[in-house]
């Protein structure tokens, strides 16, 4: 990605107006306070906001949103700037006026006769003919007609962008927008922030990786361990190197394989002539894929191509498996098997899953129940147990939340504790759709590790799903593509 001089940007950035000064040395939203020794200003234009995992990013969203005049914040605003809206993944359920409430259940239609279109949403706002703009823009074409729980995670987060626009802002907080977008997504989500800025609208980007940091930012603001600062040179943003030590990752860390955990088995997934579809509308058909056991794939495809819904095939959440020829553990699906007996062989962690997962235990207790069987997760945790847990946790380099609530986690750190829960048991088969997203460089280069090495060891069949080809992990050999154009990148 192709960015400014660094001298360039600086100059230009003290050619912009101050839009909002933080003027109190501590700010404070919920149970969280950020140090702002600096008293750090926002100008106009584009501002990305970066800063690992838990260093208070979307703290900071939420005081400029909400919290300008509670906990005793001081921050002073352009006498243009009236309102700020911020939005995170989980603005979904906002949007649509309920939620559902567990995870499967988006995909059962009975279940979800009530739940609205993408027009009925929208309602009036369709007529407005910067909403057909800003649809051409993201290029989220023929979507009135889906329910929402229908769409792709991408698909989801274009929808609550244009939402937001629609309501014309000062300034509008976008908590790693990039999450979801595959290639081309990207690129028209780009041009819509240059075209917004262009509008006058001032953008706020929340991002975790400094590499996307995008070229038409105006200023970045550094965030780390809860304390903001300006960043006069973000020039490093280009070769995304960290400046902090890892601890050295070592295989013969990961615990010995439970178990119970291995089943015998040649196809640990087939479909033959596969096919998915809404009412009218046909998310795909005509697919044939076989994954058998020690393979490991990645699975790509633009947003809306239908990976979400072939991945709720393979897990065993959606009620068309029946429809289909579908194997699983060299079983032929509907022939008395349980859900539950497919998913005790299965780890797995999505955004879908994210979105909807919620708990207010601790994340001990979180990771715990991925080493359970699905009717035996709530029982009291053995020692030997909690010392998997940890080891895990340690292995992960998340072992300072294990005492938190997951409730009370920042995205990221939800995301890591998710993937821990997925590989504790070291399943026979690993879906990871998307587990990078929303992770500083740090996390994501240990997850891929992690992934890596179990999955040699053990011999488990690997789907991962990503846009980006530097988050493949090394033991990916094959690749099953939902798209005719290619679209990593």
């Amino acid at each position: 990605m192709h960015r400014k001089n660094p001298l360039i940007l600086i100059i230009q950035v003290l050619e912009k107006e101050v839009i909002i000064t933080l003027q109190s040395e501590r700010l404070g939203y919920g149970r969280v306070v950020l140090s702002n020794p600096d008293k750090v200003s926002i100008r106009r234009g584009v501002t990305v906001v970066y800063g690992e995992n838990g260093s208070g990013k979307t703290t900071l969203g939420l005081i400029l949103e909400r919290g300008r005049y509670a906990y005793g914040n001081r921050l002073e605003f352009a006498d243009d700037i009236r309102t700020v809206k911020m939005l995170s993944f989980t603005d979904i359920h906002t949007l649509s006026g309920m939620e559902t409430q567990y995870y499967a259940q988006r995909l059962e239609a009975t279940a979800n006769d009530m739940v609205p279109t993408v027009g009925e949403i929208l309602g009036p706002k369709l007529e407005n003919k910067m909403c057909g703009e800003l649809f051409g823009l993201l290029g989220l074409h023929s979507a009135e007609e889906k329910r929402i729980n229908y769409l792709s995670s991408g698909e989801l987060r274009k929808l609550l962008i244009i939402n937001a626009m629609l309501e014309e802002p000062d300034v509008l907080v976008l908590d790693n927008p990039y999450i979801g977008l595959d290639a081309g997504s990207r690129d028209e989500f780009d041009s819509a922030m240059v075209s917004l800025r262009n509008r006058g609208v001032s953008v706020i980007m929340l991002l975790c990786d400094r590499t996307d940091i995008p070229a038409y930012a105006d200023e970045v603001i550094r965030m780390d361990n809860l304390r903001i600062s300006e960043e006069e040179d973000f020039s490093a943003a280009d070769n995304g190197a960290e400046t902090e030590e890892e601890e050295p990752f070592r295989v013969e860390d990961i615990p010995a394989r439970p178990e119970g955990a291995h089943r015998e088995c040649d196809v640990v997934f087939a479909i033959r002539d596969g096919h998915v579809r809404y009412g009218t509308k046909e998310i795909f058909s005509g697919l044939d894929w076989e994954v058998r056991r020690g393979q490991s794939w990645v699975l790509t495809g633009r947003n809306g191509s239908g990976k979400s819904m072939l991945l709720s095939l393979v897990c065993a959440d959606n009620p068309q498996a029946y429809a289909n020829d579908i194997t699983l553990f060299d079983r032929k699906r509907g022939s008395g098997e349980s859900i539950w007996e497919i998913k005790d062989s299965i780890g797995y962690v999505s955004p879908e899953m994210q979105l909807f997962f919620k708990s207010n235990a601790v994340v001990e207790d979180v990771v715990l129940q991925g080493m359970r069987t699905s009717l035996n997760r709530y029982r009291q945790a053995t020692p030997e147990e909690l010392r998997e847990v940890e080891a895990w946790l340690r292995l992960l380099g998340i072992e300072n939340l294990a005492g938190r609530r997951y409730a009370d986690l920042s995205a990221g750190e939800q995301r890591m504790v998710l993937v821990a829960r997925a590989m504790i048991k070291q399943p026979e088969l690993l879906v990871l759709d998307e587990p990078l997203h929303g992770l500083d460089a740090a996390r994501k280069r240990r997850v891929r590790a992690v992934t890596d090495a179990m999955t040699r060891r053990n011999g488990s069949a690997l789907i991962f799903v990503t846009h980006y080809e530097a988050e493949i992990p090394e033991c990916v050999t094959y690749t099953k593509s939902l798209s005719n154009i290619p679209e990593i990148r």
